[in-house]
């Protein structure tokens, strides 16, 4: 078996076990995944526009060592490095060739002139390639997009389903407190548990039906910016404005949280379910239903995965035991996990995040941004490089400061762990102020406010 077949396929590697997943000794970890890493960059040196210019100026021509790498951990800008004026002007031609320096996936084939929207684009490039970008917003007022496909997605909830699956691998209902389709990051995870999981429409239970738009998220970050800077108002293309009605009625369709709780409580009392996503959604749909009356709704063995994280905000004392008293579960699987890396990191007994062996870890020093040992305990910049990345670098910086344990757990795992509490750095320090995953509903539903109004 070749180093790159654990990362392809850990379900395989590790016997079909996530508790495997997780007590490797840490030197044969580290050994599988630097084999790995040496293969991967092997693989797509000279294929890959941009690792080629990274590793030209860093003068790295092998990975010898996992910190060789960290001058090559890619900023999140790195994902929205095209001009802003090509999504402005719908110029989704000259897009394409920019991802093409991120991706080796061939879009040579792909006409993406005619798109007159990102969600067009976005559509073209899941029918006509392997590809399915997940995007974000932020307050630049512009689009990151991650060249992710559809087989890390599959592969990611194939391994997921290991914990969350009944014995006899049938499909479980799966409760989503969000839109039923999209294109973010968590709205592809979304898509992937529906497949994985549900397998029918009929079940998975999405509080909307519709598509949370990428057009939407756009003008949700330039609202977003504007404010910011004090602007009093922002110009939506006519185009944008013209589809006004279709993404008002991709909304209005969906139950308001009070009647979902109601209809959910109706049709899946006492089953076993899989509930995901940002805390806030589930703590919002737990709190309407407890405010009916309804409690300990689902059976006890129903998996719920908060995931999103609570960076840098204020969230309720009670919100934990609110969603454990009205999905009727005696403990939640909290998740941590980022748009850029292919990772579910589960949080365990012991209150601390562990990093799936596939993903590496760095924690790099927030002033220099040089990687610190990897032993002992250390606070700072969390990095990754995500060996499941094929088609792409999987070297990733984030804007995280966390503060991360290479000794083993005393849960009895070997992995690498992270303390519960993470929060995130300032600008000046490699960090964002984007839309979070948690604010990205409410952002989305402001913007579409926004657009109703200058209607009127």
């Amino acid at each position: 078996m070749t180093a790159l077949a654990f990362p392809r396929d850990p379900i395989a590697f590790f016997g079909a076990s996530r508790e495997a997943m997780h007590r490797s000794p840490a030197a044969e970890l580290e050994r599988l995944q630097l084999q790995a890493l040496r293969d991967r960059f092997a693989q797509l040196r000279g294929h890959l526009p941009a690792l080629d210019v990274l590793a030209e100026e860093a003068a790295l021509h092998s990975v010898t060592a996992l910190e060789d790498v960290a001058p090559l951990l890619l900023p999140h800008t790195v994902y929205k490095s095209y001009p802003a004026s090509l999504l402005a002007s719908n110029r989704f031609d000259r897009l394409t060739q920019w991802l093409q320096r991120l991706t080796t996936v061939d879009l040579s084939g792909i006409d993406a002139s005619g798109c007159e929207s990102v969600d067009a684009w976005l559509d073209l490039l899941d029918t006509a390639t392997e590809l399915r970008l997940a995007h974000s917003s932020g307050t630049s007022g512009t689009l990151s997009f991650l060249p992710h496909t559809h087989r890390q997605f599959d592969e990611l909830f194939r391994i997921v389903g290991l914990d969350v699956l009944p014995p006899d691998d049938g499909p479980v209902d799966v409760i989503w407190p969000s839109y039923r389709y999209g294109r973010s990051g968590i709205a592809r995870c979304g898509r992937a548990m529906a497949e994985r999981f549900a397998r029918t429409e009929d079940r998975f239970h999405p509080l909307h039906p519709g598509l949370m738009s990428a057009d939407v998220m756009y003008l949700a970050g330039r609202l977003h910016n504007a404010a910011l800077r004090g602007e009093p108002a922002v110009e939506v293309s006519p185009r944008l404005s013209g589809r006004h009605r279709e993404l008002l009625e991709a909304q209005r369709p969906g139950k308001a949280m009070a009647a979902f709780a109601h209809d959910l409580a109706e049709r899946l009392a006492g089953r076993r379910i899989v509930a995901m996503n940002t805390w806030n959604l589930l703590y919002s749909l737990a709190r309407a239903g407890l405010e009916q009356g309804l409690e300990n709704v689902f059976a006890g063995d129903s998996v719920v995965m908060p995931g999103g994280g609570a960076k840098n905000q204020a969230v309720p004392d009670d919100w934990q035991d609110t969603v454990r008293r009205f999905f009727g579960v005696p403990r939640l699987h909290h998740i941590y996990a980022l748009s850029e890396v292919m990772a579910l990191n589960d949080l365990c007994p012991a209150g601390r995040y562990h990093i799936d062996p596939w993903v590496v870890l760095y924690i790099l020093d927030p002033d220099t941004g040089r990687p610190l040992p990897r032993t002992g305990t250390r606070t700072g910049r969390a990095a990754f490089f995500d060996l499941m990345a094929e088609v792409h670098w999987g070297g990733f910086a984030s804007g995280d400061r966390v503060n991360a344990s290479f000794l083993p757990c005393s849960c009895g795992r070997t992995t690498p762990h992270l303390a519960q509490r993470i929060d995130r750095y300032d600008t000046d320090h490699g960090g964002d102020d984007k839309i979070t995953c948690a604010a990205a509903p409410d952002a989305h539903h402001e913007a579409l406010a926004y657009l109703e109004a200058t209607r009127a």
